[in-house]
């Protein structure tokens, strides 16, 4: 995987440090947050290409503003209580993935999946 910038909105101090420790190998640099606002910020100053945020921190109308305001972010979204409804909602507002907060497998799978994706459709024409 190449070097990306990621955005990572937690909530709880020892959930964030697991998910720092486990991402932090693959990718370039990772910046945690608390609040959607600094969720924001910490896109536009990194220019991140993955976000994962928090459901609990950031609302599905957030969500759809984050999403707008930047389209080259891949947004995967966690909750402790990851359901159906969630998915369908966070995918409708810009989101790549919905996934329970404690999945890592599968939080870093739907960010590798866009990465890879991604890559294939940015490459310059050989």
């Amino acid at each position: 995987m190449p070097p990306i910038h990621v955005v990572l909105t937690r909530q709880d101090p020892a959930l964030t440090d697991k998910l720092v420790a486990s991402i932090q190998k693959q990718f370039l640099d990772v910046a945690t947050v608390s609040s959607q606002e600094d969720t924001r910020n910490a896109i536009a100053r990194t220019k991140a290409e993955l976000a994962i945020v928090d459901l609990e921190i950031v609302n599905f109308s957030e969500l759809g503003q984050l999403c707008h305001e930047f389209p080259s972010t891949a947004f995967v979204c966690i909750h402790r209580l990851a359901d159906d409804g969630m998915w369908s909602k966070s995918l409708a507002a810009g989101a790549v993935d919905c996934c329970f907060s404690g999945e890592l497998p599968r939080i870093l799978q739907a960010s590798e999946r866009y990465v890879a994706y991604k890559a294939t459709h940015t490459s310059p024409a050989a």
